[in-house]
C-alpha cells in the first residue's frame, strides 16, 4: 500500500527572513510579524508628505525638543526643510547659505545647527519657537572640511554638542552661568579640534556607549575604496582616544546604541554588527538572494538612517552608485534566543524597491510610537521625498508578501502532486481584504497565481469571492514538481487580514 504523504504546512514567518530560501523564509515584505505572535498582518503604509518641495536626498532629520511638532530635515544639497506639524507638510527654509553639501544637523540649546563642507550655520533666537527664516547666522564657525559627512550629536553625558570634521572632533558647550547665544562669545566655548584621529580617517557616524563618544570612521574618496570601519572611543576629556574597535569593512556607516550595546552598519554588503564597546561581531546580513550584489554592485548605508523604533533597530537599505538593486527599503532587526529576526518593514511610497530605479533611504526619524518619517530617493529623474506612516491605511494592492522556503517535495523520478490548498486566518476576512497565493517550482521562474481569495468583488479565472470566513479550501493547480516555493500576498485598505497558515495536500 502506498505511503500517504503528509500535507505541506506553511506557517506565518515569525522568524523573519533567512540567509537564503534554501534554509528558511526567502523574503518578508511590508508585513507585521511581531504584534500577533503566530500570525501576520499588513504594516501601515508610508504616504508621501513632502509633495514636490524636497529636491534632494534627505540625509538628516531632527525633532525640536522644545517644540516637538517642529521637525527639520537637511538634504544632500544643503537645503533645510521645516515641518510645523510632525512631518505632515513641509516647506523650504530660506535665509541660510544653501549650497555645497548638507553634511550634518542638530539642535543645541534651542538653536538649529547645520553643517556644510567647512562651516556651521546656526538658526534661532534662543526661544522655543525661534528657529525661523529671519534668524540665520551663516558661516558662524569654521570646521575642518569634509564634503560628505559632519555627523553631530548632543551628549547625554555632559550636554555638549559633538561633531565630526574629517579626522577631527569639534565641540560646542555652553559656558557655566551663561545662556548660549551664538552672537555672544562669552556664552560658549567652541573647539574646532578637540580630538584628532590618525591621518586619512574620516568620521562618518557618532554615538555614545557607556561613558564614551564612539567615532565611526572610513577612509578614501568612495565608500568602496578601503575595508576600514574602525570605531574610536573617546571619554570627552582625555587628550587622545581609547583602544579602537577594528572592523574590516568598507566604512562604519551608521551607529545606534540600545542599552549597553551598539549596533553598527558596516560595509557595503548589508552587514549589521553588534559591539560591547571593546569588540564587534556580525549578527545579521541582508541576503544576496534579495539584494543581488553581483557584477560589482554594492549597498550604501547612511548614518542618519538607523534608529530605535518599536522596540527594534530600524535601518535603511540603499542601492549604491547607479546600479539597480532589488529589495531596498526600511528593514528592522530583533535579537532573540533563537537568532536575529530581519524583516523588510516598509517600501517607500513611490512603490519602488530598487528593481527599476536606484532607491536610497537617506534618513529615518521616529515621531510617535506608530509613526515614522523616511527620507528617500527613487526614479530615473530622480525624485525625492519624505514619507510618513499612515496609521489609518494598510499596505494595499498585494504589495506585501512573504516567500516560503524552497521545499524539496519530490524527486527527479517521483515528482509530487498537490491538488488542494487550505488557508487559515486568525480572524474573519473583512471588506476590501484578500489573500493571493502564488507558486514557483525553482528560484529562477516567475511567480504563477494559484488563486486570489477576496471578501467581495469581481470573479475571474483566478479570483474567488469567499466572504467573511476564517478558513478556505480551494483547488491547488500546481504541476507535479520536485521543488516548490509559495508566496502569500495579503491586501487590505483601512483594515488588514490576519494570516496564520496554509496547507497543501
Amino acid at each position: 500500500m502506498a505511503k500517504e504523504l503528509k500535507p505541506l504546512t506553511i506557517y506565518a514567518p515569525s522568524i523573519g527572513i533567512a540567509p537564503s530560501p534554501h534554509n528558511g523564509y526567502g523574503d518578508c515584505r511590508n508585513l507585521d510579524i511581531f504584534s500577533v505572535p503566530g500570525a501576520i498582518k499588513l504594516n501601515n503604509a508610508l504616504a508621501l508628505k513632502s509633495g514636490g518641495t524636497v529636491v534632494g536626498l534627505i540625509k538628516w532629520m531632527v525633532i525640536n525638543p522644545a517644540t516637538p511638532a517642529e521637525v527639520y530635515a537637511l538634504d544632500d544639497g544643503g537645503k533645510v526643510y521645516k515641518s510645523a506639524n510632525s512631518g505632515n507638510t513641509w516647506s523650504l527654509m530660506t535665509g541660510f547659505t544653501a549650497g555645497g553639501h548638507g553634511n550634518g544637523l542638530a539642535i543645541f540649546k534651542n538653536y538649529l545647527i547645520v553643517a556644510r563642507d567647512a562651516y556651521l550655520d546656526v538658526c534661532g533666537d534662543g526661544t522655543s519657537t525661534g528657529i525661523a527664516n529671519a534668524n540665520w547666522s551663516n558661516s558662524w564657525q569654521a570646521i575642518d572640511s569634509d564634503v560628505l559627512w559632519h555627523p553631530m550629536l548632543v551628549s547625554d553625558l555632559d550636554g555638549k554638542l559633538y561633531g565630526g570634521g574629517g579626522r577631527y572632533v569639534f565641540t560646542l558647550e555652553e559656558n557655566s552661568g551663561q545662556t548660549f547665544a551664538p552672537g555672544t562669545g562669552a556664552t560658549f566655548t567652541y573647539t574646532q579640534q578637540a580630538l584628532d584621529l590618525p591621518a586619512n580617517y574620516r568620521i562618518k557616524s557618532l554615538e555614545e556607549l557607556g561613558n564614551n563618544l564612539m567615532c565611526g570612521t572610513w577612509q578614501g574618496t568612495n565608500i568602496y575604496d578601503f575595508k576600514i570601519a574602525h570605531i574610536f572611543p573617546w571619554d570627552g576629556t582625555s587628550t587622545t582616544y581609547g583602544q579602537p574597535i577594528k572592523i574590516y569593512e568598507n566604512g562604519c556607516n551608521g551607529l545606534k546604541t540600545d542599552g549597553s550595546y551598539m549596533y553598527v552598519l558596516a560595509g557595503i554588503e548589508g552587514i549589521v554588527y553588534k559591539s560591547n564597546g571593546v569588540d564587534a561581531w556580525p549578527i545579521a546580513q541582508i541576503p544576496q538572494s534579495i539584494a543581488d550584489l553581483s557584477g560589482g554592485k554594492y549597498l550604501e548605508p547612511y548614518p542618519g538612517a538607523i534608529i530605535k523604533y518599536k522596540g527594534r533597530i530600524f535601518f535603511g537599505v540603499s542601492g549604491g552608485g547607479t546600479g539597480t538593486i532589488p529589495g531596498m527599503g526600511v528593514y528592522s532587526l530583533k535579537e532573540t534566543s533563537k537568532g536575529t529576526i530581519i524583516a523588510h518593514e516598509h517600501t517607500v511610497s513611490s512603490g519602488d524597491d530598487g528593481t527599476s530605479y536606484v532607491c536610497k533611504i537617506g534618513s529615518l526619524l521616529g515621531i510617535t510610537r506608530d509613526t515614522l518619517l523616511v527620507g528617500w530617493r527613487s526614479g530615473t529623474t530622480p525624485t525625492y521625498g519624505i514619507d510618513k506612516t499612515d496609521t489609518s491605511a494598510y499596505q494595499t494592492g498585494y504589495t506585501a508578501y512573504f516567500d516560503s522556503p524552497l521545499y524539496r517535495v519530490g524527486s527527479n523520478l517521483q515528482k509530487r502532486q498537490f491538488s488542494q490548498i487550505d488557508i487559515l486566518l486568525a480572524q474573519e476576512l473583512a471588506a476590501n481584504e484578500g489573500i493571493r497565493i502564488q507558486y514557483r517550482v525553482n528560484l529562477t521562474d516567475s511567480w504563477t497565481t494559484i488563486g486570489t481569495y477576496i471578501y467581495s468583488g469581481t470573479v475571474t479565472a483566478t479570483t474567488e469571492i469567499i466572504g467573511a470566513v476564517i478558513s478556505h479550501n480551494a483547488i491547488a493547480d500546481i504541476p507535479d514538481c520536485e521543488l516548490l516555493q509559495i508566496r502569500v500576498l495579503p491586501t487590505g485598505t483601512t483594515t488588514t487580514p490576519t494570516f496564520k497558515l496554509l496547507e497543501l495536500k
